[in-house]
């Protein structure tokens, strides 16, 4: 019982503006890494532009989805899921 008292006054973290959210940024770092370092004609030079778009692209998925679990740890916990943007 206490548990749907807590789930009344915290609204529990959704799934849809976040995921919006982290599809918007990765695409964000991949379009900018790829606008910096796409002007060459080298294949290794484009290689190196690939690997680091997609390693900032994973880096943003996994801080995304860390931000979402620790929301629903504290959803989980009966403490307010608004977090600030560093957290």
């Amino acid at each position: 019982m206490a548990g749907d008292a807590s789930s009344e006054s915290h609204p529990s973290p959704g799934f849809v503006l976040p995921g919006l959210r982290c599809a918007a940024e990765m695409a964000l770092v991949g379009i900018i890494v790829g606008l910096v370092g796409l002007p060459t004609e080298s294949p290794l030079v484009l290689a190196a532009v690939a690997l680091t778009a997609l390693f900032g692209m994973v880096v943003v998925l996994f801080w995304a989805l860390n931000r979402h679990v620790r929301r629903w740890i504290r959803y989980a916990q009966g403490k307010p899921t608004r977090l600030s943007i560093f957290d």
